[in-house]
Protein backbone atom coordinates (compact mmCIF):
# COMPACT_ATOMS: atom_id res chain seq x y z
CA UNK A 1 0.00 0.00 0.00
CA UNK A 2 1.30 2.98 -0.84
CA UNK A 3 2.28 5.66 1.87
CA UNK A 4 0.01 8.96 0.92
CA UNK A 5 -2.98 8.69 -1.15
CA UNK A 6 -3.07 10.36 -4.59
CA UNK A 7 -4.25 14.26 -4.20
CA UNK A 8 -7.53 15.53 -5.70
CA UNK A 9 -8.09 16.38 -9.23
CA UNK A 10 -8.60 20.11 -8.27
CA UNK A 11 -4.80 20.93 -8.21
CA UNK A 12 -2.94 22.14 -11.68
CA UNK A 13 -2.00 18.69 -13.02
CA UNK A 14 -3.33 15.85 -14.54
CA UNK A 15 -3.52 12.84 -12.59
CA UNK A 16 -5.19 9.41 -13.44
CA UNK A 17 -4.81 5.30 -12.93
CA UNK A 18 -2.93 3.01 -15.06
CA UNK A 19 -4.80 -0.34 -15.33
CA UNK A 20 -1.28 -2.73 -15.14
CA UNK A 21 -1.97 -6.77 -15.47
CA UNK A 22 1.84 -7.03 -13.56
CA UNK A 23 0.15 -5.91 -10.32
CA UNK A 24 -3.26 -6.84 -11.29
CA UNK A 25 -4.90 -3.71 -9.95
CA UNK A 26 -5.04 -0.02 -10.65
CA UNK A 27 -1.47 1.79 -10.31
CA UNK A 28 -2.10 5.49 -9.65
CA UNK A 29 -0.12 8.38 -11.49
CA UNK A 30 0.42 11.94 -10.42
CA UNK A 31 1.97 13.40 -13.95
CA UNK A 32 1.84 12.32 -17.54
CA UNK A 33 5.62 11.56 -17.03
CA UNK A 34 5.04 9.07 -13.73
CA UNK A 35 1.99 7.63 -16.56
CA UNK A 36 4.75 7.24 -18.90
CA UNK A 37 7.07 5.39 -16.66
CA UNK A 38 4.28 3.13 -15.52
CA UNK A 39 4.66 1.40 -18.98
CA UNK A 40 8.39 1.36 -19.11
CA UNK A 41 8.16 -1.25 -15.84
CA UNK A 42 4.73 -2.96 -16.82
CA UNK A 43 6.47 -3.94 -20.20
CA UNK A 44 10.07 -4.45 -18.64
CA UNK A 45 10.47 -8.45 -18.09
CA UNK A 46 13.04 -7.86 -15.40
CA UNK A 47 10.91 -5.55 -12.80
CA UNK A 48 8.85 -7.63 -11.28
CA UNK A 49 6.74 -5.68 -9.13
CA UNK A 50 6.30 -1.92 -8.50
CA UNK A 51 4.65 0.32 -6.34
CA UNK A 52 3.96 3.64 -6.30
CA UNK A 53 4.17 6.10 -3.28
CA UNK A 54 6.17 3.31 -1.59
CA UNK A 55 7.39 4.27 1.40
CA UNK A 56 9.07 7.56 3.26
CA UNK A 57 12.44 8.23 3.65
CA UNK A 58 14.46 10.04 5.81
CA UNK A 59 17.92 12.48 4.48
CA UNK A 60 19.71 15.61 5.66
CA UNK A 61 19.44 18.42 3.52
CA UNK A 62 22.27 20.38 5.70
CA UNK A 63 19.69 21.89 8.13
CA UNK A 64 17.59 18.93 9.02
CA UNK A 65 16.00 15.76 8.59
CA UNK A 66 13.53 16.08 5.78
CA UNK A 67 10.78 13.50 5.03
CA UNK A 68 10.98 12.12 1.20
CA UNK A 69 8.62 9.71 0.01
CA UNK A 70 9.61 8.22 -3.64
CA UNK A 71 7.66 8.35 -6.59
CA UNK A 72 7.94 4.58 -7.24
CA UNK A 73 9.29 1.44 -5.95
CA UNK A 74 10.32 -1.40 -8.33
CA UNK A 75 11.19 -5.34 -7.27
CA UNK A 76 13.68 -6.69 -10.42
CA UNK A 77 14.24 -10.01 -11.81
CA UNK A 78 17.95 -10.12 -9.57
CA UNK A 79 16.18 -9.64 -6.57
CA UNK A 80 17.53 -5.72 -6.45
CA UNK A 81 15.08 -3.10 -5.09
CA UNK A 82 14.97 -0.10 -6.54
CA UNK A 83 13.62 3.18 -5.73
CA UNK A 84 12.53 5.66 -8.18
CA UNK A 85 11.85 9.25 -8.28
CA UNK A 86 10.17 11.17 -11.68
CA UNK A 87 11.18 14.72 -12.48
CA UNK A 88 11.14 16.78 -15.71
CA UNK A 89 14.71 17.59 -16.64
CA UNK A 90 13.91 21.08 -17.34
CA UNK A 91 13.25 21.23 -13.17
CA UNK A 92 16.86 19.84 -12.80
CA UNK A 93 18.22 23.12 -14.90
CA UNK A 94 17.37 24.77 -10.96
CA UNK A 95 20.26 24.70 -8.80
CA UNK A 96 18.08 24.17 -5.28
CA UNK A 97 16.02 20.94 -6.85
CA UNK A 98 19.25 19.72 -8.21
CA UNK A 99 21.18 19.94 -5.11
CA UNK A 100 18.40 18.34 -3.37
CA UNK A 101 17.93 15.27 -5.53
CA UNK A 102 21.47 14.92 -5.67
CA UNK A 103 21.95 14.52 -1.80
CA UNK A 104 18.68 12.41 -1.87
CA UNK A 105 20.42 10.03 -4.03
CA UNK A 106 24.00 10.16 -2.25
CA UNK A 107 22.40 9.49 0.93
CA UNK A 108 20.09 6.55 -0.19
CA UNK A 109 23.56 4.66 -1.85
CA UNK A 110 25.13 5.33 1.89
CA UNK A 111 22.43 3.61 3.46
CA UNK A 112 22.51 0.71 0.69
CA UNK A 113 19.72 1.45 -1.08
CA UNK A 114 19.12 1.86 -4.85
CA UNK A 115 18.01 5.17 -6.04
CA UNK A 116 17.14 6.54 -9.65
CA UNK A 117 16.10 9.69 -10.60
CA UNK A 118 14.93 9.13 -14.14
CA UNK A 119 13.66 12.40 -16.08
CA UNK A 120 11.58 12.84 -19.41
CA UNK A 121 14.74 12.11 -21.46
CA UNK A 122 15.24 8.61 -20.00
CA UNK A 123 11.73 7.82 -19.82
CA UNK A 124 10.57 9.11 -23.52
CA UNK A 125 13.33 8.05 -25.50
CA UNK A 126 13.07 6.90 -29.40
CA UNK A 127 12.31 4.43 -30.73
CA UNK A 128 11.69 2.49 -27.50
CA UNK A 129 9.03 4.54 -25.60
CA UNK A 130 6.69 4.41 -29.20
CA UNK A 131 7.25 0.72 -29.57
CA UNK A 132 6.11 0.40 -25.86
CA UNK A 133 3.24 2.12 -26.53
CA UNK A 134 2.66 0.05 -30.01
CA UNK A 135 2.90 -3.43 -27.74
CA UNK A 136 1.12 -2.71 -25.03
CA UNK A 137 -1.97 -3.29 -26.92
CA UNK A 138 -1.40 -6.58 -27.38
CA UNK A 139 0.37 -6.84 -23.73
CA UNK A 140 -3.20 -6.19 -22.85
CA UNK A 141 -4.89 -7.93 -25.79
CA UNK A 142 -3.18 -10.85 -26.71
CA UNK A 143 -3.26 -13.02 -29.91
CA UNK A 144 -5.05 -16.57 -28.91
CA UNK A 145 -3.75 -19.06 -29.04
CA UNK A 146 -0.39 -18.56 -28.56
CA UNK A 147 2.25 -21.25 -29.29
CA UNK A 148 3.38 -23.09 -26.58
CA UNK A 149 6.59 -23.07 -25.53
CA UNK A 150 8.11 -26.34 -27.49
CA UNK A 151 6.46 -25.05 -30.46
CA UNK A 152 8.80 -21.75 -29.84
CA UNK A 153 11.94 -23.75 -29.15
CA UNK A 154 11.16 -26.08 -32.49
CA UNK A 155 10.51 -22.38 -34.30
CA UNK A 156 14.38 -21.87 -33.42
CA UNK A 157 15.90 -24.86 -33.09
CA UNK A 158 19.44 -24.82 -34.60
CA UNK A 159 19.40 -21.14 -34.73
CA UNK A 160 19.66 -18.50 -32.35
CA UNK A 161 17.80 -15.93 -34.04
CA UNK A 162 15.35 -15.40 -36.64
CA UNK A 163 14.91 -11.81 -38.97
CA UNK A 164 11.32 -10.47 -37.58
CA UNK A 165 9.88 -10.44 -41.13
CA UNK A 166 10.18 -14.26 -40.48
CA UNK A 167 8.62 -14.12 -37.31
CA UNK A 168 5.67 -12.20 -38.76
CA UNK A 169 5.43 -14.79 -41.92
CA UNK A 170 5.50 -17.66 -39.74
CA UNK A 171 2.94 -16.77 -36.25
CA UNK A 172 1.28 -13.77 -37.88
CA UNK A 173 1.81 -10.06 -36.47
CA UNK A 174 -0.93 -10.40 -33.55
CA UNK A 175 1.01 -13.52 -32.72
CA UNK A 176 4.52 -12.18 -32.82
CA UNK A 177 3.91 -8.80 -31.14
CA UNK A 178 1.98 -10.36 -28.27
CA UNK A 179 5.07 -12.83 -27.75
CA UNK A 180 7.46 -9.64 -27.94
CA UNK A 181 5.00 -7.61 -25.41
CA UNK A 182 4.83 -10.72 -22.76
CA UNK A 183 8.79 -11.20 -23.45
CA UNK A 184 8.19 -14.62 -24.73
CA UNK A 185 10.39 -13.14 -27.50
CA UNK A 186 12.86 -10.74 -27.60
CA UNK A 187 14.29 -8.25 -29.85
CA UNK A 188 16.17 -5.10 -29.31
CA UNK A 189 13.31 -2.08 -28.93
CA UNK A 190 16.01 0.12 -28.42
CA UNK A 191 16.61 0.39 -32.54
CA UNK A 192 13.56 0.84 -34.49
CA UNK A 193 11.66 -2.56 -35.68
CA UNK A 194 12.54 -3.44 -39.10
CA UNK A 195 12.10 -6.89 -40.98
CA UNK A 196 15.61 -7.50 -40.31
CA UNK A 197 15.47 -7.29 -36.62
CA UNK A 198 16.77 -10.05 -35.16
CA UNK A 199 14.65 -12.05 -32.45
CA UNK A 200 15.72 -14.31 -30.09
CA UNK A 201 14.23 -16.61 -27.29
CA UNK A 202 14.35 -15.03 -24.05
CA UNK A 203 17.95 -16.25 -21.64
CA UNK A 204 20.04 -15.04 -19.47
CA UNK A 205 20.07 -11.41 -19.25
CA UNK A 206 17.25 -10.71 -21.77
CA UNK A 207 15.24 -12.43 -18.50
CA UNK A 208 16.24 -9.23 -16.81
CA UNK A 209 16.08 -6.49 -19.35
CA UNK A 210 14.54 -3.15 -17.52
CA UNK A 211 13.52 -0.38 -20.00
CA UNK A 212 14.64 2.09 -18.15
Amino acid sequence: MRVRRVVTRRGRHIRGYFPSKKMKRMVAWESLLERDALLLLELSPGVVAYQEQPEELAYWDGEAIRAHIPDLWASLHDERTLFIEIKPSSELTRPRVKTKYSQIAEQMQAQGLDYRLLTDTAIRQVPLFRTLQTLLYHYNHPASPLPTRSQLAAAFYLTESLPLAQCLERFGPDVTYSLIAQARLYVDLTQPLAPASLVQLPAGERHATIYF
